[in-house]
């Protein structure tokens, strides 16, 4: 992955979120319950770990414009805000429902993860 396609891959959850971008609901009793636990206490840490494994709608596969993905993320987080301070919130695609704190923690440490590893 490069840097535009990390940005890309960053902005795919911000528009499921708010509903920008639709998906399909593959949660399930497990994923709701027992991954949704682990990761929200992974974040709590502050830390989703190394080389987790990306889930398919999230994998960004051909090249992309710096410029294009740049701004398209800008514009995500900048929805994102706005949608969540009027709790507009959507459920997650793997982990069911997620208080707009939920999302806010997930997104900023996912996020955060990807700019430490590009050094940006």
């Amino acid at each position: 992955m490069d840097i535009a396609q990390m940005l890309a891959h960053c902005s795919i959850g911000f528009e499921h979120a708010i509903g920008k971008v639709p998906f399909k609901d593959k949660s399930n009793f497990i994923m709701r319950v027992l991954v949704k636990r682990l990761v929200l206490n992974a974040i709590k840490k502050g830390d989703l770990g190394k080389n987790q494994k990306t889930f398919p709608e999230y994998a960004i596969t051909g090249e992309r414009d710096f410029d294009t993905e740049k701004q398209r993320l800008l514009k995500a987080l900048d929805e994102f805000y706005e949608f969540g301070k009027e709790g507009h919130i959507n459920r997650h695609p793997y982990f069911g429902k997620f208080s707009k704190e939920d999302w806010g923690a997930l997104q900023y440490v996912h996020t955060n993860h990807h700019l430490i590893q590009f050094s940006a």
